[in-house]
């Protein structure tokens, strides 16, 4: 099953402040539902992750292990990535880009992701229409954090505690 995705997010941050952001691998994953144990691969010359995706989609339980690998990056306006992964046990696959795309917005900044996903396995049998709703669910849950980062007192936080790592 192909499943393509298109999302757009307006940020109340410079596309500096945002791009500062995506190039924080740590805290770029605490913000995305259902990623955790992100690691770097290590790999010579190439920007690639380790992370476990899990998620319940319909009457699925899925876990994933996936590789994500940075194909092109220019900051501060584009992100291109690769992802692919598989549960433990084989049933179900992922393969797919995603493009992260970042442009001024007035006093914004306008994040636009889009994705392209093959999904085999199991998961393919429930269809693209409710794998596609429990993305659009994930993606409004991913903006809420990504918006919650530039709220005024998180950035004051985040001056505080920049103040406090240079002493």
């Amino acid at each position: 099953m192909l499943l393509k995705i298109n999302e757009e997010l307006n940020v109340d941050a410079s596309p500096e402040d945002v791009w500062k952001l995506l190039r924080d691998t740590p805290r770029l994953a605490a913000l995305l539902p259902g990623v955790e144990n992100v690691t770097p691969l290590n790999e010579p010359g190439v920007e690639a992750y380790q992370a476990k995706a899990s998620d319940k989609i319909g009457p699925f339980k899925v876990a994933l292990n996936m590789e994500i690998r940075v194909a092109e990056a220019h900051e501060p306006s584009f992100l291109e990535a690769s992802v692919k992964g598989g549960d433990s046990i084989g049933l179900n696959r992922i393969t797919g880009s995603l493009h992260i795309m970042l442009s001024p917005a007035s006093s914004a900044t306008r994040m636009r992701f889009e994705a392209d996903i093959e999904i085999l396995g199991k998961l393919a049998t429930l269809g693209a229409v409710p794998i596609r709703r429990r993305g659009t669910e994930k993606f409004a849950e991913f903006a809420r954090n990504v918006q919650a980062q530039f709220a005024p007192d998180v950035r004051a936080n985040l001056r505080t505690q920049s103040t406090k790592d240079r002493r």
